[in-house]
Order: structure tokens, then sequence, then C-alpha cells
């Protein structure tokens, strides 16, 4: 029976992977998939889908309850950058410093502003779409293929700010700190070293793979539509744009530092408050940012969780048992275990933050047990699930694809290299510092 449950844990996530690949609504197939599972492992539907801790819904449930704030909070603050042309006057100002003479600063620089703005707990969706109308003439006038904007925006937003750098309010982060009783400024050698190594390593592929597009000719395309853009618009001075996005980050790194409960929060509702100050005069209506940017949080904040709900019933079934148990007395250490467990979950799932919410919830007390640094497991976990989830099945991936008008075929290698390959490197030599209690 166990391994029955085994085979319909590995049918029921094929049949996820496959689905969303298809762009079906994550929703339905994260319901299937759960009954898949519940079938081939002997449990019962009813309990398995609506009943009980390990339901379905409830860890559905569970992961909006914890975390609905947070996506909402981070949305919201979005909406304002966005809609004021506080990203525009940010990324205005970068590029003037860096120029357009050079195709590769300007790439180093589209990823320098992203990484602001998800570095500030701004959504990936939402920083996106904030940069894509400024990176566009860019890449025009340099003449860049526009694919390697993906290469841009992965190292500025699937790399090092998903959970390696300190202080970062990332879901997945957060998550794995307060599964582990540690703060958002937690093990800050193994975060800084494995930033400092993610970015080396991707500003190196960047590089490659601008010089090989170069080689084959490649230039820009400008897509069916491509309208220019209204310069004339007042836009926020430098100062003004970073007001919120400074409070945020200094609020997370105080706050934490200090042992403040619940600063992520305060933080969030800080930076809302300042740019609505901040803001007024460049913006249309109060209502429709504040209520755009809380309508923008709910599908991913439901997609994620539904993900969650398919792993929480995966979890509970017999089959996972004995996953569990093979990766869990692997040989390598605790560190290794672990890391090899999120990036496990992360893949099935196709979410960093729905694997970490999964193992912050069912497997940390054994790892914990074993004596590991709790800050070094928080930080190795949380970035070994955002690997994991940065696999071509990621629900996250189709929707950034499909929003800078790319594919997998075309695209998706950028993806691949920054967010899994840089992000190995950076991982392995977290273990590394982590065994040899560095932390």
């Amino acid at each position: 029976m166990e391994w029955i449950g085994v085979a319909g844990i590995v049918v029921g996530l094929v049949f996820f992977v496959i689905a969303a690949m298809k762009g079906w609504n994550v929703l339905v197939t994260s319901i299937v998939t759960a009954i898949i599972i519940a079938l081939t492992n002997g449990m019962d539907i009813a309990v398995a889908m609506v009943g009980g801790e390990s339901s379905y819904v409830t860890g559905l449930a569970g992961f909006v309850q914890k975390n609905l704030l947070i996506f909402m909070g981070a949305a919201i603050l979005g909406e304002y950058i966005d809609k004021s042309g506080a990203a525009k006057s940010i990324a205005r100002a970068i590029m003037g410093k860096v120029g357009t003479k050079s195709p590769y600063l300007v790439l180093l620089g589209i990823a320098g502003v992203g990484a602001i703005l998800t570095y500030a707990g701004i959504s990936m969706f939402v920083a996106m779409f904030a940069l894509i109308p400024l990176a566009r003439p860019l890449f025009k006038e340099c003449n860049i293929p526009w694919h390697l904007f993906c290469a841009a925006w992965s190292l500025a937003a699937c790399s090092f700010t998903m959970a390696m750098i300190p202080g970062v309010p990332a879901i997945a982060w957060i998550n794995a700190a307060n599964g582990c009783g540690v703060s958002l400024t937690a093990a800050p050698v193994l975060g800084i070293t494995g930033s400092v190594i993610a970015i080396a390593v991707s500003c190196v592929y960047i590089k490659f793979a601008l010089k090989r597009a170069q080689a084959k000719g490649e230039g820009y395309e400008a897509p069916a539509g491509e309208v220019a853009e209204d310069d004339d618009r007042a836009l926020p001075s430098l100062l003004v744009a970073l007001l919120p996005l400074i409070l945020l980050i200094v609020i997370i790194i105080a706050g934490s530092q200090l042992g403040v409960a619940n600063v992520v929060y305060i933080a969030m509702i800080v930076a809302v408050v300042a740019s609505m100050v901040a803001f007024n005069k460049y913006i249309d209506s109060q209502r429709d940012v504040m209520g755009n940017g809380a309508k923008n949080s709910l599908g991913p904040a439901l997609f994620t969780s539904a993900a969650v709900g398919v792993g929480t019933v995966a979890a509970a079934s017999v089959g996972f048992t004995v996953i569990y148990e093979a990766i869990f007395n692997m040989p390598g250490g605790t560190y290794v275990s672990a890391a090899t467990m999120a990036a496990v979950l992360g893949g099935v799932m196709g979410s960093g933050s729905g694997a970490v919410g999964i193992i912050a919830g069912n497997f940390l007390e054994p790892y914990l047990a074993t004596g590991v640094d709790p800050a070094a497991l928080a930080k190795i976990i949380a970035t070994s699930a955002t690997i994991g989830g940065a696999l071509p099945n990621s629900g996250a991936m189709f929707g950034m694809l499909a929003a800078m008008g790319l594919t997998h075929k075309n695209s998706y290698k950028h993806i691949a290299a920054i967010s899994i390959g840089a992000g190995l490197c950076a991982l392995v030599a977290m273990i590394v510092l982590a065994n040899i209690g560095i932390v």
C-alpha cells in the first residue's frame, strides 16, 4: 500500500505539472491532484478534502490566514509605486547613471531597479508590471533582444531577493524564519555570502547570454501593438519615490534586531501610509489604487494557497512517509537533507513559498531536534525551496513569461541559469558555511 501511495503522489503531481504547463486553472487542478493522492493512499476523500488538520481546505485556509495580509500589503504598495510613477522615477535615476551605451550595463541597471522593488517586499508580479514599460524603450534604443529582459528580471526578482539577502520580507523567508523561531535578519553571513555568489554568477551568465545573442545577430523586435509612452507625465523626485521603500526596509531590519513582534505588518502599514501621503498628487484616485492593489493580491495568494492545500494532503499520506524517511535519512547531514526536502517540495508544488509553508507546518521539528542552528536551517530551507519552485511547472513562471510576451522555449533557459544554476552555487556555499558553524 505504501508504494501504491508513493506512485499515487507521483502520478498526481505529474498531472499537476502537465495541467499547469497547459494553462489549466491552478485551483481546479490542485483539487483534482489532491483527490488523486487521497484515493491512491487509501484516505477518506471527504476527510482529506475538507476535514481535520491535514485536509486540502485546512491547508489552503491556513496559508491564507497567515499570509493574505502580507500579499495584500505588498500589492497595495506596489500599486502606489506603479501608478504614481515612482518606479519609473527610480528606474530613470539608475539608468541615468548607467547610460545606454553599454547593453550589458543596461541589463544590470534593469536588474538593479527590480531588486530594489522586490527587496522592499513588493510582489514580483507587481514590480515586473511597473518595470516593463521602462525597459522596452531602453531595449529598443540599445537593440537588446527582448528575451534578455527575462535574464535581468530573474536576477532581480527570482534569485537573492527571494530568501537569501538579510531582512527581505519575502513569503518563503518569512515562513521559514517564523517556523524556526528566528528574526528576518537571522543568518546574515549565509545570506550575504549566498547573495554575493548568486549575483556574481548571474552577472557572468547575463554577459555570456548577451554576447551569444549579439553573435547570432539578434536585436530588439517590437511586439505587435506597441505604443510610445507618455514622457510628459510629472513624476515624483527620486527621494520621494524611495521614501516608502526606505521606511519599509529600515523598519524591518531595525524591528527584527530589536525583536519587535509582527514587524512585517508594521512596516507594510507605515510604507502604505507614507505612499498615500507622498504620492497623493501623482495618482488619480486613492480609492482605486487601494482597491486594485487589494484585488491584485487575491490571485497570487489563492493559487499559492491551493498548492499548499495539495501539499497538506500529500504530507498526511502514507506514501509521503516513505519519501520523507528516505530524504530525512539520506547521507550528507541535516542541512543537505532539509535542502533536498525543500527543493523536492518546491519543485512538485511549483511554489517555493508553498513548499516552505508545508515544511514549517509538518517537518521542521525533526530537523530542529538534530541540534542544527535554527537560523541556518531557516535560510537553507527557504533558499532551496525557491530554487525548486523555479522549475518549468511553476505557476509564477507561466504568469511572468506571459506578461513579458515571452515563452518557455525562448526564455526559460535564462530562468534556469540564474534562479536554479546561480541559486545552487549559492546554496552549496551556504551549506558548507553552516556545517562549519559560520552563520
